[in-house]
């Protein structure tokens, strides 16, 4: 496949098309300077063998050497044949075409298996002034100048090379970057979808047990609590249908959604999202951060702390009757803010899969703002922190902070 038509339309292939035809014409044009007609097709096709190994899309080896041999063959027949030897232009395309089939070579192939091709092409790019050079006219000079040219040759084949190695040490520092990324954006949709959709159908999963628990004992919920129940996993059904819908429309074109401004803000949105049968959290919050601008990720990381705590309430604790959220200014440490939940649940058992990745990601999360997330048993039951910066650079990106 040709490189000139692979990502390219209308008038793009249209120059890159006038463009190799131009190059063909003037390796023609330098053919012509030969002066017998095996010299001038000799010359011609070296010329337009070098072009087209430059024209294909991945410099493969095989087609390089053979380009570079074409090359090598026409120089040595200059060499043993006088009447070969051309007067005025030994192949100045054909010079560029191996220069750049070389850098190529270097780029896009391991060192193991260019290292052949692109020697013989070094050895082509060294023997082509020697067409030249040889002609009775211009014996002279190679013979003033021989030490000039071949130090300037041995420079021009050594750049080029090191060219090559660097284009290539570059574009592999873009493929781990572009792959580093990729990561990151899988790890950052895996974690929303953990943390918004994971929560909703928790807390379906909770009232559903209480409902059967209530049914197995014998004693029917009367209508009214039936109907508390029930419209607690209504409720919890739609946040997890529209926490999925923003997820996909995210993920569809990026844009971003609503998110808390102020720590207030977040805590009402999410302390109210617990079903029927578990207490309201008793909130805790520093005035002086209530209504204070915080960096984006420091809100969404806060947000994330306090959504993935009340989640592990929901799923992994029984007789939970108090659940306290602080978030203070750190008294120790100053432009640092902690964020804590403990509730005084027992340990319970969960129908659902054990061993998730909300802990694993909200630690990844908090990092990621540059924090420090703890979770583990308190005296009296299970607490969550996470301490976060309250300064940072202002910042537009919503990513972090989107909902």
């Amino acid at each position: 496949m040709l490189i000139i038509f692979p990502g390219r339309r209308g008038p793009q292939r249209v120059m890159a098309g006038l463009f190799a035809v131009v190059v063909a014409g003037l390796v023609i044009v330098e053919g012509l300077d030969g002066p017998t007609l095996p010299a001038k097709i000799g010359i011609v096709a070296g010329g337009l063998s070098a072009v087209a190994v430059v024209l294909l899309a991945e410099a493969r080896p095989s087609a390089v050497a053979v380009a570079a041999a074409v090359s090598v063959a026409v120089s040595a027949a200059c060499v043993l044949v006088p009447a070969m030897r051309p007067e005025h232009t030994f192949g100045i395309v054909e010079f560029a075409a191996l220069s750049v089939a070389v850098i190529r070579l270097v780029m896009q192939h391991p060192i193991t298996r260019a290292a052949g091709p692109a020697a013989l092409t070094i050895l082509a790019i060294g023997l082509l002034p020697v067409r030249v050079f040889l002609h009775p006219v211009n014996v002279r000079t190679l013979s003033q100048d021989g030490g000039l040219v071949a130090a300037v040759l041995a420079a021009w084949v050594l750049f080029v090379a090191l060219l090559g190695l660097y284009l290539r040490l570059l574009e592999r520092r873009r493929v781990d970057a572009d792959r580093l990324a990729r990561q990151s954006e899988r790890l950052d949709h895996a974690r929303d979808l953990h943390d918004y959709v994971a929560h909703h159908v928790t807390a379906i999963v909770a009232q559903t047990q209480a409902i059967r628990f209530v049914t197995g004992s014998g004693a029917a919920p009367s209508p009214a609590d039936l109907d508390a129940l029930l419209a607690g996993i209504e409720k919890a059904g739609v946040q997890a249908l529209t926490s999925m819908r923003t997820l996909v429309g995210i993920l569809r074109d990026e844009t971003p959604a609503a998110v808390p401004g102020t720590l207030e803000e977040m805590l009402t949105a999410v302390a109210g999202t617990l079903p029927p049968g578990y207490p309201a959290p008793d909130v805790s919050l520093d005035e002086s951060l209530a209504l204070r601008p915080l960096p984006a990720a420091t809100l969404d990381a806060a947000h994330h702390t306090v959504l993935e705590a009340l989640t592990n309430v929901l799923r992994h604790t029984t007789g939970t009757t108090r659940i306290d959220i602080v978030i203070r200014a750190h008294p120790d440490r100053k432009g640092l803010a902690e964020v804590s939940v403990r509730n005084d649940g027992r340990p319970a058992s969960s129908p659902l899969p054990a061993g998730g990745f909300g802990l694993t990601g909200l630690s990844e999360r908090v990092r990621a703002a540059g924090g420090e997330f703890s979770a583990g048993p308190v005296a009296s039951g299970w607490q969550v922190s996470a301490i976060l910066p309250v300064t940072g650079p202002a910042s537009d990106d919503r990513r972090r902070g989107r909902r």
